[in-house]
């Protein structure tokens, strides 16, 4: 009974005498999807051939990924730093994997697989699409290319999924799940093998559930209704719990629930719904406001007004289960900034996968109208709509560019001053950490727990006293937000200039601090000549890498000193080494030396950071109890 159902489902989305779906010779296909996917490689490639490469290549936060990606390979945990700790500085799980597995196996650098991702994501959307429908091949590579066409005209979609971010992926994520589901339902049954990539999708951001758990649910229950059995419910509930299982072990690794991005961008959930629950007039018409935006920008009346064509032209199970999938895609990414705020960098940005809804609803839509021969005169009708309807706007930078000239300017102070592996407070996290010449003090606290998490005069006190960074380099609206650690008597008597201005952007836009000093600045007991207790440590455990001479500095100078953070530059120097340190198997002794230590809290943080994601807990206990 089920196989009849499941062919006269199909049967109806196709022209008589032509052959049903897998019946038709495999290689025909293997072709057409070949064929569909060198299509949207051409069509891409065209479009991003009159688009500056600056405005959209290898963004920061991408690399910011790729960085953690990184670490887990070379170190053995994820974070941005050699010496630890671990650290959810990045939103895309599937994206770090991805990179992880390239480079472990390639070597392959960040701005090479930025560029393959692109094609790699491009080509799987042309194949996709392909798939919908195979039993008109010539037909299907037409509306393929149109789709494609469509795309290229959508630039926030072109230009962030260009850009070595997640976005490409979760784009192909996105369209393998509609494409699993109407498949499932065409054929009256589901091949378990298949959750893989609905799960994928739900965690090819770290909020993706938002977008794939509505579409799940939607599934199980058109299953049921459909077919009469828990088939369907089986399939989403699986998903689902593999999505709780992959939560659970993000608790355990990191300590938490709540990415350290979340921490650093202020973002909460029930911040941003309480207005909105409580039906606040003036909020809701913002939330409005930012929907009809959010479809602006990706093509959303697209697919809004493609649903109810499509239920005139058909209502099969596949078309009103499409129909339904799409309307659920457009609604959460129309209203996602009133769950989660409006995204950094770009507002567009994490909703690009709308776009590909958008391309779907032209799709098919097209195909029925070519397919209903008497309903053809409307196809120029749609191809206006499509022209004129879409917001066709110049390419823009989007988001921040990776840029090594910080790296190399922080590396030469470091080779003048001869320092091992300097720690650097530095704001744009991503070139800089990846390359794995410094320990990082992320003052954009998307790599660090502890800036993220610490109000801004805490902050003074933990960069000053805490994790002291032997080189700072601060710029444009950077020292306005730390004027406070700039203008802090303590910075003045502990940091030497190297580089430093007052820029026009500081003059005009700083107004709690107009005369913030940007540029570079090196710790004075660190650089070259100095004669203190902490450049003396360092340079003879780059000698000897000694666990005894550890223990008596550190016996030394708590029996010669009364101040709380006279000497935490034992534990800065141990952490500095702390990869020699893992390599020789002394990570115990380390742990024992800190554990009587006044700063124990802090220290440990250092030592255990890498293995224990809630260790940076009790240190930011401490540093609050004590400032």
């Amino acid at each position: 009974m089920r196989n009849n159902i499941a062919d006269r489902t199909i049967s109806l989305w196709i022209i008589p005498g032509t052959p049903r779906l897998g019946t038709g010779p495999k290689w025909q296909t293997f072709l057409t999807s070949l064929l569909g996917g060198l299509l949207f490689v051409l069509v891409f490639h065209w479009a991003y051939s009159d688009i500056p490469g600056e405005f959209y290549q290898v963004r920061d936060d991408g690399v910011i990924t790729m960085s953690h990606a990184r670490n887990l390979v070379d170190y053995g945990f994820i974070g941005v730093n050699p010496s630890g700790g671990r650290v959810e500085g990045y939103s895309a799980p599937i994206q770090l994997f991805l990179y992880a597995a390239a480079y472990a196996v390639t070597g392959i650098g960040y701005a090479a697989y930025s560029e393959a991702q692109t094609v790699a994501a491009t080509f799987l959307l042309g194949v996709l699409l392909t798939l919908f429908f195979q039993e008109r091949q010539i037909l299907t590579l037409g509306l393929t290319g149109v789709a494609a066409v469509f795309l290229t005209f959508l630039r926030p979609f072109l230009l962030w999924h260009g850009s070595g971010m997640e976005n490409a992926v979760t784009h192909v994520l996105v369209l393998a799940t509609v494409l699993t589901l109407i498949f499932s339902i065409r054929r009256g049954q589901f091949r378990y093998e298949l959750i893989v990539p609905v799960f994928l999708a739900s965690i090819s951001r770290i909020e993706g559930i938002y977008y794939i758990g509505p579409l799940l649910i939607v599934f199980g229950g058109f299953w049921l209704g459909a077919f009469r059995d828990w088939h369907g419910v089986r399939f989403s509930l699986m998903v689902l719990g593999l999505w709780v299982l992959f939560q659970l072990w993000r608790y355990l690794y990191f300590g938490d629930l709540w990415p350290n991005t979340a921490y650093a961008q202020n973002i909460s959930v029930a911040d941003n719904l309480r207005p909105l629950l409580s039906l606040n007039g003036e909020h809701l018409r913002e939330v409005i406001f930012q929907a009809d935006e959010m479809l602006d920008f990706h093509g959303g009346m697209v697919p809004l007004l493609a649903i109810p064509a499509l239920l005139m032209l058909s209502r099969r199970r596949d078309t009103v289960l499409l129909v339904l999938l799409l309307g659920v895609l457009v609604l959460t990414a129309a209203f996602s900034q009133a769950v989660f705020g409006s995204a950094r960098i770009d507002p567009a940005r994490t909703t690009t996968h709308l776009a590909i809804v958008s391309a779907v609803g032209i799709f098919v839509l097209l195909r029925l109208l070519v397919l209903h021969r008497r309903l053809r005169w409307v196809i120029p009708a749609v191809a206006g709509i499509l022209m004129f309807g879409t917001n066709l706007v110049e390419p823009y930078s989007a988001g921040w560019g990776r840029s090594s000239f910080h790296v190399r300017r922080i590396a030469d102070v470091a080779g003048t001053e001869n320092l091992f592996r300097p720690t650097v407070a530095y704001a744009d996290l991503g070139v800089m950490s990846w390359h794995k010449q410094f320990n990082i003090v992320d003052l954009g606290s998307l790599g660090h727990p502890l800036m993220a998490k610490l109000p801004m005069p805490y902050r003074v006190d933990y960069l000053l006293d805490y994790s002291a960074p032997d080189i700072v380099d601060i710029q444009n609206s950077w020292s306005c937000l730390y004027h406070e650690f700039l203008s802090d008597p303590r910075f003045d008597e502990r940091y030497t200039p190297i580089n430093t201005h007052v820029t026009s952007w500081t003059r005009l836009n700083c107004r709690a601090a107009p005369e913030s000093q940007t540029g570079l600045y090196v710790r004075t007991a660190l650089i070259r000549s100095s004669q203190s207790a902490e450049r003396r440590l360092m340079d003879q455990m780059k000698i000897d890498l000694s666990i005894r001479r550890l223990r008596e500095e550190l016996e030394q100078c708590q029996s010669l000193t009364v101040g709380l953070h006279d000497c935490i530059y034992v534990a800065r120097t141990a952490w500095r080494f702390l990869p020699e340190f893992l390599n020789l198997g002394k990570i115990d002794e380390l742990e024992e030396i800190f554990a009587t230590s006044r700063t124990s809290p802090f220290d440990l943080f250092l030592m255990t950071g890498y293995r224990d994601g809630q260790a940076h807990q009790a240190a930011l206990r401490f540093i609050q109890n004590h400032h």
